[in-house]
């Protein structure tokens, strides 16, 4: 599996971070419909901006880091799904955003995206228990975060399958599994 790691970063730089990030987005927005609005030049490259409604359903590789978030106080991931080439390293960096104590998360990469493997990690990391971040040992498991609190920022660094398909991440926080899932892309 791969090198994880935790840190306690408090709830405002993690939302300092959104704020500027938000203010860059819309200068970004507001330059480009502007330049349309006065017939300006386009290019063929479309980004992948949130669309306003503050709900994104993918996030993408940069410099080989994929960051995931939770969707405000629920047991889902804000991004459903992310793309990563075969065979590089990356790292996978899970902000949780999440405000309410009982928002503990955790990533778990697996090698399938079957209802039954989701089903059969989920409930075996309930089984795991917190001393093993409710993380239990299964063949389907490719890599983990460690869990994370409201607030708290925790990544890990592994290798991509080489092999190219669809595989499925779940949070296994007890009875986060069933709802909080998604797809982890590998595409060349």
């Amino acid at each position: 599996m791969g090198d994880s790691t935790k840190s306690d970063n408090t709830q405002s730089v993690t939302r300092r971070r959104f704020l500027r990030s938000l203010g860059m987005a819309g200068a970004v927005g507001a330059g480009a419909s502007l330049l349309a609005a006065c017939g300006g030049g386009s290019d063929s490259s479309s980004g992948s901006s949130s669309g306003g409604s503050g709900e994104t359903s993918g996030s993408s590789v940069s410099d080989g880091t994929v960051t995931l978030h939770p969707q405000g106080n629920q047991m889902k991931y804000k991004e459903t799904e992310f793309t990563v080439p075969p065979g590089e390293e990356i790292e996978l960096v899970f902000e949780n955003t999440a405000t309410s104590p009982s928002m503990q998360h955790n990533v778990v990469i697996l090698n399938s995206t079957e209802d039954a493997v989701f089903q059969r990690v989920g409930q075996a990391g309930a089984k795991a228990g917190a001393d093993n971040d409710y993380v239990p040992d299964d063949d389907a498991i490719i890599a983990h975060t460690p869990m994370s609190g409201p607030g708290e920022t925790v990544s890990v660094t592994f290798t991509t399958p080489e092999e190219t398909g669809d595989y499925g991440y779940v949070c296994t926080y007890p009875g986060h599994w069933s709802t909080m899932r998604g797809t982890m892309r590998v595409r060349s």
